[in-house]
């Protein structure tokens, strides 16, 4: 018999930004790569508002061993979402679900991904008074469960949405998870960093080894993904209701 070779887990940042494709953004790239090896991320997505130039980023990826998957964070009237495939922005912040249904479409094109990022950020500042969240802007047919919100038609149009935004607040988070669950897809973790501070923040867990971009996408496809919150500091806590050995399987890679 063949003895089958033990796969070593994969610990991702979905969710960061650096200096060459965000104008907000004050993290350099070589200071974000040695941050990850440091904290033990395998791999990062870098989710640039303007986009990091294909070639330029290419060749840095090629000199660095982390894996490093480019995408873009879309506007759209209902919100940002994280792109993997697209090379630049296809909708606006003017409009309605119709601009997503573009975005939609055009990454059907491209056989990409869709990320809802931080889907409920501010859904609970002066609930039932005023709001901020960019889906449910009318506070008289605010939503009172997860089920009630899965029912927005943005959800729809998403492959999948950010459970863990290292820039929400745990109820924020919490509640991403129980519509996440409601819509039965596993969600993803990404810090949202714009700076060393938080790296890792947010990050996803695979139980498998993803080396480049056709992996993760597979991966994300597959529903197998676990969120996580606070992988920096060495103790993640898992978003999901789905058994995980921490100590056995994370720390193979940071231990």
């Amino acid at each position: 018999m063949i003895k089958k070779e033990s796969v070593l887990p994969s610990i991702f940042d979905l969710h960061v930004h650096t200096n060459r494709g965000s104008a907000d953004s004050g993290l350099d790239p070589e200071d974000m790569f040695q941050e990850a090896k440091r904290i033990g991320l395998t791999g990062i997505m870098v989710a640039e508002h303007e986009g990091w130039a294909k070639y330029d980023f290419e060749k840095f990826s090629d000199s660095h061993d982390l894996v490093l998957i480019r995408g873009l964070e879309v506007y759209t009237p209902l919100g940002h979402v994280i792109a993997i495939g697209l090379e630049k922005q296809v909708t606006g912040f003017h409009g309605g679900i119709e601009q997503v249904e573009l975005l939609r479409k055009e990454i059907d094109d491209v056989g990409g991904f869709l990320i809802l990022a931080h889907p409920f950020r501010f859904f609970f500042d002066l609930q039932g008074v005023y709001s901020q969240n960019i889906l449910f802007r009318d506070t008289q047919n605010f939503p009172d469960t997860a089920e009630e919100a899965s029912k927005h038609p943005v959800f729809p149009l998403m492959d999948s949405i950010e459970v863990v935004n290292g820039g929400n607040i745990d109820t924020e988070n919490r509640f991403a998870q129980e519509v996440a669950e409601v819509l039965g897809i596993s969600g993803t973790g990404g810090s949202d960093a714009h700076s060393l501070q938080g790296l890792g923040k947010g990050s996803t867990y695979f139980d498998e080894d993803i080396r480049n971009e056709y992996d993760l996408i597979e991966a994300l496809r597959s529903n197998a993904s676990i969120p996580m919150d606070g992988f920096h500091t060495g103790n993640p806590s898992p978003y999901s209701s789905k058994r995980l050995d921490l100590n056995n399987e994370i720390f193979k890679i940071n231990g």
